[in-house]
């Protein structure tokens, strides 16, 4: 978590680092917070070969390489931020939230829980892994992976069709699940705000899976904060953080969150495949469905995203 202080002379000569670096062509079709990574990554794998210019008199002279990083960081958050932070209310501003009379019998106060989303994911995306994991769920809303997926599942009326509507019992119609679900993954990295050591079973490449009872609990502290949003919102948002294999009783809605945001954490819409090869959206899913188990997937429901994606060629 990065919250320090920056004199304004660091801050001009990180920023205009940083902006070099954000600039490159290459980080062209990367969303902003996968281009973030992207930067950090250099900046960690380069560190050796960075460091005798950064720590010179014309940057940051007699600074330690932990004491760069922090306020190349801190300004590469600000500067992402600047763009992520529109983007994000834009996104929040077009969920349709009549799904909640759906599962609260009360009218959904639609500006009340924007501010809310917007101000929980504000305080979020101080923490690094929020970031991270946050980045697959702005993608999977903002090029429509959710909802070509589920409108797919509602027309073949299969296993997901079955574990929402009859599982879960969830009253809703096409629509409304997409917009569920969209909710669901923009308030599922804040997972990250209440973490404690000793709450994770393993750490992934998509982020952590964490204990069901710690998610059930986090999620009874979120609707305690905020009562006008209905249960099984942060239920499932909070729960699509544990593992499948570890809690049957997850639900459907938390199990198609956490395939969603890992399968579009690293997607970039602008790449063509090449000739013969897998589309990138049916590649990940047969590799998340070898291995199902380590990561906490529902292997049933891999495998009807496969098929979805298979037969459309996604």
């Amino acid at each position: 978590m990065y919250q320090m202080e920056i004199n304004e002379s660091d801050k001009i000569k990180a920023s205009s680092f940083i902006q070099r670096l954000t600039a490159n062509p290459a980080l062209k079709s990367y969303s902003l917070l996968q281009r973030e990574e992207q930067i950090m990554q250099f900046l960690t794998v380069n560190a050796r070969q960075l460091f005798p210019t950064l720590s010179s008199p014309a940057f940051f002279a007699g600074r330690s390489w932990d004491e760069i990083w922090q306020v190349l960081i801190a300004v590469l958050y600000e500067t992402t931020n600047e763009d992520l932070l529109p983007e994000i209310r834009n996104i929040i501003s077009k969920i349709d939230l009549t799904f909640f009379t759906f599962l609260k019998n009360d009218s959904v106060k639609q500006e009340s829980v924007n501010k809310m989303l917007n101000e929980m994911i504000l305080r979020g995306l101080k923490v690094d892994q929020t970031r991270r994991v946050l980045s697959g769920a702005l993608t999977a809303i903002k090029y429509d992976i959710v909802k070509k997926f589920i409108r797919e599942v509602y027309r073949r009326n299969k296993y997901i069709h079955f574990e929402l509507i009859k599982v879960e019992r969830l009253k809703l119609g096409e629509k409304e699940a997409e917009n569920m679900l969209s909710v669901t993954m923009l308030l599922r990295p804040l997972i990250y705000l209440f973490a404690p050591q000793g709450t994770v079973m393993k750490n992934t490449a998509n982020g952590h899976v964490f204990l069901s009872q710690f998610t059930k609990n986090v999620a009874h502290s979120m609707i305690q904060k905020a009562p006008f949003v209905p249960e099984q919102v942060f239920l499932s948002a909070m729960n699509s953080n544990a593992s499948f294999a570890e809690d049957r009783s997850i639900e459907a809605t938390a199990r198609m969150s956490n395939i969603f945001t890992a399968m579009c954490r690293n997607y970039k819409p602008e790449i063509k495949k090449d000739r013969g090869a897998d589309t990138a959206q049916k590649s990940w899913i047969n590799v998340a469905r070898k291995n199902y188990r380590f990561y906490g997937y529902d292997i049933k429901m891999l495998d009807e995203l496969y098929n979805i994606a298979a037969d459309n060629s996604w």
